[in-house]
């Protein structure tokens, strides 16, 4: 065991010795470092016109319109004021542009034989669907099949809905 001691110390010494060799001697026996290429900027000087000072915006007392009361019993009350105007709702105005055709196969008072129809036409292959509305003799549902953005293609799907599927009362119809 005593000599595991020296050993182990000249180990470390021999160990540290050598680190400092390692970091120091690339130091000191090193080239000289190259010369970076320099790169020069342009930097354009700030434009005249910016040279304006900046103003403060002047003291705002907020306008009060009305004093509102709020409770359970009698709701919402002004107090003192005018009464506020409500804007009227804006109008909805339909896009023109892009119509699509539907054929219209069927118009159904009872639900079931719509999408029994509907069901029949998808499983032949064609794109159908109900339409629900309400009319004046209570709701009716339309069968109708598509859509296309051709009035041509709808006319060529009419024609193979009356040839294939014996459907003889057919319209071609815009939709929406």
């Amino acid at each position: 065991m005593l000599m595991e001691q020296p050993l182990k110390q000249r180990l470390i010494g021999a160990t540290i010795l050598i680190s400092l060799a390692v970091i120091f001697i690339p130091m000191l026996v090193g080239h000289d470092p190259t010369e970076s290429e320099v790169i020069s900027i342009d930097i354009p000087e700030a434009p005249k016109d910016l040279d304006v000072p900046l103003l403060a915006l002047p003291d705002h007392e907020p306008e009060q319109l009305a004093e509102v009361s709020i409770s359970k019993e009698s709701g919402v009350r002004i107090i003192k004021g005018e009464k506020p105007s409500i804007p009227p709702a804006p109008k909805i105005e339909t896009v023109e542009g892009i119509s699509a055709w539907v054929v219209q196969v069927g118009s159904f008072s009872d639900k079931k034989n719509a999408e029994d129809l509907t069901t029949k036409l998808k499983t032949a292959g064609f794109t159908a669907f109900v339409e629900e509305s309400t009319g004046k003799n209570g709701d009716v549902y339309r069968v109708r099949v598509g859509p296309e953005l051709s009035r041509e293609k709808a006319e060529a799907v009419n024609k193979k809905l009356k040839e294939e599927q014996k459907l003889l009362n057919t319209i071609v119809v815009q939709y929406p």
